[in-house]
């Protein structure tokens, strides 16, 4: 447990200063009004990966997936330090993303697997409060790396990090492993067979394709000839369509291992505690994806002032966690937490809408973000308990990967939304209120190039982005409200049971006698070492 601590308190550092160093990259390579492309992009593997990787490591097991995760996340990192390009940025964070996705879906399943429901949320609240700490490390460090010059250092410092947090992860991991299957003379392992079976690889590749298809057009329109009107852009739209319905077509007629198992969204108390988990990625996808470039063009602040008026969202996230937990523990409920959460939530955001103006307070932007961050840290440690509260143990993997791939699916789709809004409501702001000629590419996408801008015209390009971030500000707010309606249909989950208690509740014994009869009936008798 000190080892997975540690590693995660690396792992946080490594986050925090990533996500904040990244933006330099951005605005030099004058691509920062792509910058959703990059979110959109890990959400989109985390959906494909997520429930890959659950099953795979019970093929090759939970230290082998966790060393290949992140072996690759340290190699996208490599590439990311050497690029001199958005292209190959781009492919450093796609290389990256498929390691922490890994990482993080094992280590969700494994304090799902070892802790007792009533104390899950302190343990998973526990794993992420390093990152209080962090918050405010990284913006010390990044303070002196957010130039042209150093942001390699900055990326070179993240995969140091995440390098030595691998070794003191897996190292102990092994060792444990590989004791575990001496005491029981041999661990028995999953086949690559059974993984084919098990793992609906075509469906997969369909929703990865529908996706990708449907979303980067709606961000990257703007950089083509004629915009929405330019034939690539129908024709990835087109194609998206078709592939989403025959995605439609093979879930409903011929996979018999769809990625989304009806024992899981047909049940009403998971899939409400999903939508009150999915309002996190929304939150972030759509509020924040272009808000540093917003601070640093509107307020005529450098990027470490610009990141060190953001943390107020995510000091409110990470103190509320452990609280809520341990009240958890107390009252024995979930669903009051969600529901109080999600109405101080969606204050927040719509306080949002006024402190983001141009013309606010720096104290009115940093109050907003804390009350929405306190609402969302409440609600999704919550959501979170009540998902792997609902299920058999069997399902822990199975419901986490479920909750993880919606969240991802809905972060993607506001991702887009927040990148065409931007491409496309800008520009037009900037026709409105710009007065004479200006370079639309490098005011769109070179936040420091703005700064450098004489009156009037900075004053009006301020306006600009002041009215396209209202508009992501607006739609934000619309969203957190229907998404907190779904969570009305959730049922109590009871806190008290044990691991043996909730298996009886939700299957025991029958769900999986009548598993191994289905596998029988498709695959021949059941064979103990598959």
């Amino acid at each position: 447990m000190v080892c997975a601590v540690f590693a995660s308190y690396l792992f946080s550092i490594d986050y925090n200063l990533n996500y904040m160093v990244i933006n330099i990259p951005l605005n030099l390579f004058n691509s920062s009004s792509l910058a959703a492309i990059a979110p959109t992009i890990s959400n989109i593997l985390t959906i494909v990966l997520v429930p890959f990787y659950a099953k795979f490591s019970d093929v090759i097991g939970r230290a082998e997936v966790i060393t290949i995760a992140l072996l690759l996340q340290v190699m996208g990192y490599i590439v990311q330090t050497s690029s001199h390009n958005f292209e190959q940025l781009t492919i450093g964070g796609f290389v990256a993303s498929v390691g922490s996705t890994g990482y993080s879906c094992l280590q969700s399943i494994i304090i799902a697997d070892v802790t007792p429901l009533k104390h899950r949320g302190i343990f998973i609240s526990l794993m992420d409060l390093s990152s209080l700490i962090n918050i405010w490390v990284g913006q010390a460090i990044v303070g002196h790396l957010a130039t042209e010059e150093k942001w390699r250092l900055g990326l070179i410092i993240c995969t140091c990090l995440v390098a030595v947090g691998a070794v003191s992860l897996v190292s102990p991991l092994w060792y444990l492993q590989r004791k575990g299957e001496r005491t029981l003379g041999g661990r028995p392992r999953r086949t690559f067979s059974w993984l084919w079976q098990q793992f609906d690889f075509v469906g997969a590749i369909l929703l990865a394709g529908t996706l990708s298809l449907l979303f980067f057009p709606l961000i990257t329109a703007r950089t083509y000839d004629d915009n929405f009107k330019n034939p690539l852009i129908i024709g990835c739209l087109c194609a998206g369509a078709v592939a989403l319905a025959v995605l439609l077509v093979w879930n409903a007629k011929y996979t018999t291992k769809p990625m989304l198992p009806k024992r899981i969204w047909s049940d009403r108390t998971i899939m409400g505690a999903i939508c009150g988990s999915i309002v996190s990625s929304m939150m972030v996808s759509m509020n924040y994806t272009y808000f540093y470039n917003y601070l640093v063009v509107t307020r005529n602040i450098d990027f470490p002032k610009a990141f060190l008026l953001a943390r107020g969202y995510q000091m409110a996230y990470y103190i509320i966690a452990p609280i809520t937990g341990f009240l958890m523990r107390k009252f024995m409920v979930t669903r009051r937490f969600i529901w109080t959460g999600l109405i101080i939530q969606t204050i927040g955001t719509i306080l949002m809408i006024p402190a983001r103006l141009p013309g606010s307070s720096d104290f009115f932007v940093v109050a907003s973000q804390a009350v929405v961050g306190l609402g969302d840290g409440m609600t999704s440690l919550a959501s979170m308990v009540s998902i792997t509260g609902s299920v058999h143990r069997r399902d822990y993997a199975m419901a986490i990967s479920v909750n993880l791939m919606m969240t991802s699916i809905i972060g993607s789709i506001a991702g887009a939304v927040a990148g065409s809004v931007w491409t496309q409501v800008l520009p037009q702001r900037l026709k409105y209120h710009v007065v004479g000629e200006y370079d639309e590419l490098k005011v769109m996408n070179n936040a420091v190039f703005v700064r450098s801008l004489s009156e009037p015209m900075y004053s009006q390009v301020v306006a600009a982005y002041g009215d396209a971030q209202k508009v992501l500000s607006i739609i934000s707010a619309s969203l957190v409200v229907v998404a907190g309606l779904f969570t009305l249909m959730m049922k109590k989950v009871d806190l008290s049971l044990d691991h043996d208690a909730q298996d009886a509740k939700f299957g025991g014994e029958v769900a999986i006698k009548k598993d191994v009869e289905i596998c029988e009936e498709k695959t021949g008798p059941f064979d103990e070492k598959n």
